[in-house]
């Protein structure tokens, strides 16, 4: 594999890996700061260990092992002057990360299509409540409807969403 088609691989790779890797980090690491320097070294080690990684293993599992040594760094000079033990905790977080990533950007996928069929005022609810994250009061003077009225519309809403998220997720399983 050529410098180029290794480059163009990574970045694939690693593009596809970010955002479970960044929600991992995260999970850890509640200062935004300091997980987006967290999130960085990590894809520093990714450039440069690159040629390491086994394309007959998942990328997702590798980066996330790369990130669990970053994430328990930041943890061990955080709190250095602690006695608390991360490791079994990260290990954990870092396996089911792995094993749920494909489910996630399933779910995803689901749920910005079943967004895409919302019209009307269920739409409008949606994006005020979730956009612009406003309170359903606020909603029901926006919309010159009743609190009360917003929240069963609300919930109607999101019902609809979920069963339309779910038979789409049948429909992605096999068989």
């Amino acid at each position: 594999m050529s410098d180029s088609d290794s480059v163009q691989q990574m970045t694939i790779e690693w593009t596809r890996a970010q955002p479970s890797v960044a929600r991992f980090v995260s999970s850890f690491l509640r200062d935004r700061g300091e997980a987006d320097d967290a999130l960085q070294e990590v894809a520093l080690v990714i450039v440069e260990r690159f040629k390491d990684w086994d394309p007959e293993r998942p990328f997702v599992g590798w980066a996330l092992g790369i990130a669990r040594r970053v994430v328990m760094t930041h943890l061990r000079l955080k709190y250095r002057d602690h006695q608390i033990q991360f490791s079994d905790a990260v290990d954990q977080v870092a396996a089911s990360f792995e094993r749920l990533e494909p489910q996630a950007e399933l779910m995803k996928d689901s749920l910005a299509d079943c967004l895409r069929q919302v019209r009307g005022h269920s739409r409008q609810v949606l994006s005020l409540r979730y956009t612009e994250g406003l309170e359903l009061t606020q909603i029901a003077e926006r919309l010159a409807m009743t609190a009360s009225n917003v929240g069963v519309l609300l919930y109607r809403t999101r019902v609809t969403l979920r069963k339309c998220i779910d038979g789409r997720l049948k429909v992605g399983r096999p068989s």
